[in-house]
């Protein structure tokens, strides 16, 4: 696996030639068919008894599975107010009466990066798309959509996760559903710390659940069946549905609020801040009064590359076990949500809620990961290659080498450096030049030889450090010399690998394995001709992000996290909602496979078994199949303890998920 420096930038160019000839009528060559046009948008009236809903009545162009367009009509109800809060409290339901404008999509929650819709803290708004002419005790089934963006940016009324299509075809396949998106409360409105036992500033989550009480109570005026929900989400919105599974199970939401899920790229491997972590973090932010822009200050200083490495190292390092987590992970998510208190001591939560990978599903569950969903989201995309860039600066003032000093050494070594305050202006001011640095210019940089081992070690941390050196005894993952800028890519395409590993399939399949609901597995294997990743997010003056950068690099061609929303929704966008040009392969896999993830085939057709290992593969040709002894066949290792495939022997071995169970 190599990893290329430059962006691919797809351009297409249309040549359009014409031969005429005065003394000939006859045509040079055949008649194109004219490409159906949506027709223009009408206004309309959902008459609910209780409240005069205005929304709009719209056409979509879809293509048939024999490869014709055709138009279907759909209804759009956007920007309906769920629910309403005061900043720093769980929100409770509004009630849906009177007149209501539901002809344009509603704000959407404020946030470091660019959105379609304006931003602004009445936010709690939610879109539904049905099928022209659907009426109350229609009973059609409902499909939730929980939007991703690492609980710091996203919104429901972004155009790659509209529903027109997907309802668009579900009228054509005679499988009529509704579709609803949401927004819900991000970064530090989303998650904000909250003293006391049982209690939690989860707002965001909160959010989610006061949409699905708001679904139970007013869908199936619109036609709905509130016994038939699919929740599904991506990335942090399949993590929020993983959460709520949870709470489900524990009795802290109503077990009729949906019947089934899918999660989309859920890193089942990540751990959850703790009571602790969360109070360490958000305790001195003074956030009650502020203004919107001062919150987005705060929360920009947290997600400082700086700030989150020096977090990161501090509890990488954490000798006394002084932090609640096991691991540092949740330093690379600051604004997920965190585990409640269940138990406050004299002085300190001395108990904490239990991760939501020790407990099984509540409902039948589609589950997957993307063939390189670490590549972007867990591979430490700005952190992994400037740790090498800082050992280039600390070497600079130490005089002995760093390539003899043990992983203790070493990051006890980049802590006491950081302290300084000197050393983290440069730190700053190598992180304004790699910004400032045009794309086209980007390098990998060299590793030092201590360079694979420190992340592997700082990633699970030091007090995992006996389990750390057990993975990389493994061939498949034993570290190489790393003066060969050769071989120092292997070694991150290793580390990329691990972490597909631990924290996405392997966590996702050892659930499927233990859980007592029917479960489908699924493997995004399939490579786009498009890179769904776009860089240029910051702000809605849409500036160029450092983070995005390296993970619209990290994504040139590969099937990155992500990958696969503009094949769930039929929809040729970038995550930015920007256009991209599909291959006509792109285009038959879009077709199929939106139509396939909302149906009942989905879950009855392709369901786990873990005798049999039987995983649903999209591989790299569009093609879709149940595939039996998946790891085995699939991701054989070249160590002896690998063969039989590297997730069997991580399990086997206990050191698949050992942090998140007792």
């Amino acid at each position: 696996m190599s990893i290329q420096p430059k962006l691919i930038a797809a351009s297409i160019a249309l040549l359009l030639s014409a031969c005429s000839n005065e003394s000939s009528d006859e045509l040079t060559g055949p008649v194109e068919p004219t490409p159906l046009k949506p027709e223009p948008a009408q206004p309309v009236m959902v008459d609910l008894g209780y409240a005069n809903v205005h929304a709009m009545q719209e056409s979509v162009v879809i293509r048939t599975l024999s490869g014709e367009e055709k138009l279907e009509s759909i209804e759009v109800i956007k920007g309906i107010t769920f629910a309403s809060a005061e900043r720093f409290e769980h929100s409770q339901v509004q009630s849906l009466e009177g007149d209501v404008d539901a002809t344009q999509f509603g704000a959407a929650c404020p946030q470091l990066k660019k959105t379609t819709q304006p931003q602004n803290e009445d936010c709690l708004n939610l879109n539904v798309w049905r099928p022209a002419e659907t009426q109350s005790g229609d009973s059609l089934p409902v499909y939730v959509f929980l939007h991703g963006g690492d609980f710091e940016y996203g919104a429901g009324s972004e155009p790659l996760v509209h529903g027109d299509t997907v309802v668009a075809q579900g009228i054509d396949d005679n499988t009529p559903f509704i579709m609803v998106t949401l927004n819900y409360r991000l970064g530090a409105l989303g998650s904000h710390w909250v003293k006391g036992e049982g209690v939690d500033g989860n707002y965001g989550l909160g959010d989610q659940a006061r949409a699905l009480e708001w679904v139970q109570e007013y869908i199936g005026d619109f036609g709905g069946d509130s016994n038939n929900v699919t929740i599904m989400g991506q990335g942090a919105g399949a993590m929020s549905i993983g959460l709520l599974q949870q709470q489900m199970l524990n009795g802290e939401l109503p077990n009729h609020y949906f019947q089934r899920a899918i999660m989309q790229s859920n890193p089942y491997g990540f751990e959850y801040r703790s009571y602790k972590s969360a109070k360490s973090q958000d305790n001195g932010l003074d956030l009650k009064d502020a203004s919107t822009e001062e919150v987005l200050a705060a929360q920009k200083e947290v997600l400082n590359p700086v700030n989150r490495l020096t977090g990161w190292l501090t509890q990488s390092i954490d000798p006394l076990g002084t932090s609640a987590e096991r691991t540092p992970i949740a330093q690379f998510m600051p604004f997920s949500p965190y585990m409640a208190c269940e138990n406050m001591g004299f002085v300190s939560c001395s108990e904490y809620a239990a991760q939501p990978f020790s407990e099984d599903f509540a409902v039948p569950t589609v589950i997957g990961v993307n063939d390189d969903d670490a590549n972007t989201m867990t591979m430490l995309p700005r952190l992994t290659f400037l740790i090498p860039k800082i050992l280039e600066l600390v070497q600079e003032s130490q005089p002995e080498s760093l390539e003899m000093m043990t992983p203790v050494e070493l990051t006890d070594t980049l802590q006491t450096w950081l302290q300084d305050e000197a050393n983290v202006t440069a730190l700053t001011q190598m992180l304004q030049q790699e910004e400032d640095r045009p794309q086209s210019a980007i390098e990998l940089p060299s590793l030092p030889a201590t360079a694979y081992e420190a992340v592997n070690h700082l990633f699970f941390g030091l007090g995992n450090s006996e389990q750390t050196s057990q993975i990389m005894a493994f061939n498949d993952f034993a570290p190489h010399r790393e003066n060969d800028l050769l071989l120092a890519v292997k070694n991150m395409a290793q580390f990329n690998t691990l972490m597909n590993d631990m924290m996405f399939m392997g966590p996702a399949r050892q659930k499927a394995q233990e859980s007592q609901q029917p479960v489908s597995l699924y493997h995004f294997d399939y490579k786009p001709s498009f890179n769904v990743w776009a860089y240029n997010t910051n702000g809605q003056e849409g500036e160029m992000s450092l983070g995005d950068l390296l993970k619209t690099i990290s994504c040139v061609s590969g099937s990155c996290h992500g990958s696969e929303l503009p094949f769930v929704f039929n929809k040729p966008l970038r995550l930015d909602s920007t256009q991209v040009s599909p291959s006509k392969k792109d285009l038959v896999l879009m077709n199929s496979l939106s139509r396939l993830w909302f149906s009942d085939s989905l879950f009855e057709d392709y369901q786990y078994e873990p005798s049999t290992d039987s995983v649903m593969v999209i591989d790299q040709q569009g093609e879709l199949a149940l595939e039996l002894d998946w790891d085995r066949y699939n991701q054989a290792g070249d160590d002896p303890t690998l063969s039989h495939g590297r997730l069997n022997g991580l399990q086997a071995s206990g050191l698949l998920s050992y942090y998140l169970v007792d």
